[in-house]
């Protein structure tokens, strides 16, 4: 079966710009626009679900993502709330990605007062409180347990927003097909890893009988359109550097070689479909630097992407 691409694009953390970069990003027929997490605080960055609640007021189709929300860091209830007022907000667009995070994220958070034990536990059972929630139904965990509750406002798409796993271990990438309504990539993930990671979802699902119709797979991307592999390589470097230099887990070093697209639009194009055939549902495309140009260069790929898959 031939996969219909589905593009869509990250959001900025400039709240001057987010505005108008959403905008036209639905002009250019984007699917989405996604935000992030993220518990890093060596750069400036926007609470992500804030964005999507003021970026729901000013689009009217694209779908709003985050990803991906941590475990633990926020209680289910609350988040369950949140996010079914998002999606209110939105008219039904929402999508919710929730991962365990990062061990080197625990001390600080733990520091604040927030648990952080037991983190697949709290992602597992928080999945589970925020979807009794939303449908007025019982709960029996080890963390949670209630009966006859339910969080208003109810979400607009029932049962509830669609929940993907961002996951890396086998183990993990198991437990989404298992619970979750979808697997989400994580852009530092080079491609081939993430295409080894993809085949122990595939596998997973005939299984764990799991219907492929109902599961979806996306992946962040960082991506450069320049003429030349050479322009492009030599704006992302810097723009890794600043990014990543101080991260303890991803290595700043040779990575847009590593994990970013980039170079002539038909390069991309190639690159991006590669990937769509191994059965990927959604690419959510990042810019690293110039996002208002990098946007309108994305914006043409949508374009050579539908006029490629009708080949």
């Amino acid at each position: 079966m031939t996969r219909v691409p589905r593009l869509s694009v990250g959001a900025p953390n400039d709240p001057e710009l987010l505005v108008p970069f959403a905008r036209r990003a639905e002009e250019l027929g984007f699917a989405g626009i996604w935000t992030q997490d993220t518990l890093s605080t060596a750069n400036f960055s926007l609470d992500g679900l804030h964005v999507l609640s003021h970026l729901a007021a000013v689009t009217d189709r694209l779908r709003l993502g985050v990803g991906v929300l941590y475990s633990g860091r926020r209680n289910p209830a609350v988040q369950a709330r949140e996010l079914a007022t998002i999606d209110q907000l939105s008219r039904g667009r929402l999508t919710v990605g929730l991962g365990v995070g990062n061990e080197y994220h625990r001390e600080s958070l733990a520091t604040l007062g927030i648990q952080t034990d037991r983190p697949v536990r709290r992602l597992v059972e928080g999945i589970g409180v925020m979807r009794a929630l939303w449908s007025g139904g019982d709960y029996d965990g080890e963390l949670y347990s209630f009966t006859g509750i339910q969080s208003q406002p109810p979400p607009v798409q029932r049962p509830g927003p669609p929940i993907v796993i961002g996951a890396r271990a086998e183990s993990a990438l198991r437990r989404a097909v298992r619970i979750a309504d979808g697997w989400t990539g994580a852009a530092p993930v080079a491609t081939q890893d993430f295409l080894r990671q993809l085949a122990v979802v595939q596998r997973a699902m005939p299984e764990l009988g799991r219907d492929p119709a109902s599961f979806t797979v996306s992946k962040s991307v960082y991506l450069a359109v320049e003429d030349t592999v050479r322009q492009a390589r030599q704006h992302l470097v810097p723009a890794f550097d600043r990014a990543f230099g101080a991260n303890p887990v991803y290595d700043g070093a040779g990575m847009a070689d590593r994990v970013a697209i980039f170079g002539p639009p038909e390069h991309c194009v190639l690159r991006l479909r590669e990937l769509f055939d191994a059965g990927v549902d959604e690419l959510i495309l990042y810019p690293m630097y110039d996002r208002v140009a990098q946007l309108e260069a994305f914006g043409e790929l949508v374009s050579e992407l539908d006029a490629v898959s009708r080949r």
